[in-house]
């Protein structure tokens, strides 16, 4: 897929993070002061919002169980904490992508994942703002 088409996908999707406090509906550019509550309660100031599903835009079925599985073992091994989230496209035009959002990991360490795990992008973002696109 193009770059031009990945990130109309990618902001024309809401990115759900289930956490004790409810579900959160995150989107591109849109601050939410809600999350920033809950992050604040959590000490954290900054996120990442990372799948394994469909490496480089390329819908991938069949692998996309197990490479979630292995991204969630890399988290697991490394530390991170997470929470369970899903990308979502506001059309219903691609499946939802489960995911994790990585609390306290630095913008650098969430795109240093995504590469690994072959992704052309990831969501991240600081307490205080809006959730922004990084492309890998």
């Amino acid at each position: 897929m193009k770059i031009e088409a990945l990130d109309t996908a990618f902001r024309a999707s809401s990115y759900r993070v289930e956490t004790d406090d409810g579900i959160f509906e995150l989107r591109i550019g849109v601050h939410d002061p809600a999350f920033d509550d809950f992050l604040l309660r959590q000490g954290v100031s900054c996120w990442g919002l990372l799948t394994a599903y469909n490496p480089g835009g390329i819908r991938c079925d069949d692998e996309n169980p197990l490479r979630q599985m292995q991204l969630l073992e890399r988290l697991q091994r490394l530390g991170w904490t997470y929470r369970l989230a899903c990308n979502v496209a506001d059309d219903g035009g691609w499946p939802a992508e489960p995911g994790f959002l990585l609390l306290q990991v630095s913008e650098k360490d969430v795109s240093s994942m995504a590469a690994e795990f072959s992704q052309r992008a990831c969501v991240c973002g600081d307490i205080g703002s809006a959730p922004r696109l990084v492309w890998i």
